[in-house]
């Protein structure tokens, strides 16, 4: 994501931390920890370590999960980022590797 943390999209209206997901996911990006293929051997880490930091850098009722797409971050977003698409894209990757699949 091209997130610069400038927070113009907070607060939202249903507690979302955008940024502190945005960077979390760019974190684990630049550390090759974003896997989604269970064959590669740094998969148990990558997957631990996106899924304890999540929980760490952003509380539970603050992920993404939370959006419902309302879209009001959209027009305040200068880097013009859909963030509701990205979230669902960044809660999905979430669900995924807790579900184990």
């Amino acid at each position: 994501m091209n997130c610069n943390a400038c927070q113009y999209c907070m607060p939202c209206p249903y507690g979302l931390d955008i940024p502190g997901i945005f960077a979390h996911y760019n974190k684990c990006i630049n550390e090759g920890n974003i896997t989604e293929d269970k064959g590669d051997p740094n998969y148990r880490r990558a997957r631990r370590a996106f899924l304890v930091g999540y929980d760490r850098s952003v509380p539970r009722l603050r992920q993404a999960e939370q959006c419902i797409g309302c879209g009001h971050c959209v027009d305040a977003c200068p880097q013009r980022i859909n963030i509701p698409q990205q979230m669902r894209k960044i809660d999905r990757y979430a669900e995924k590797l807790r579900s184990g699949k």
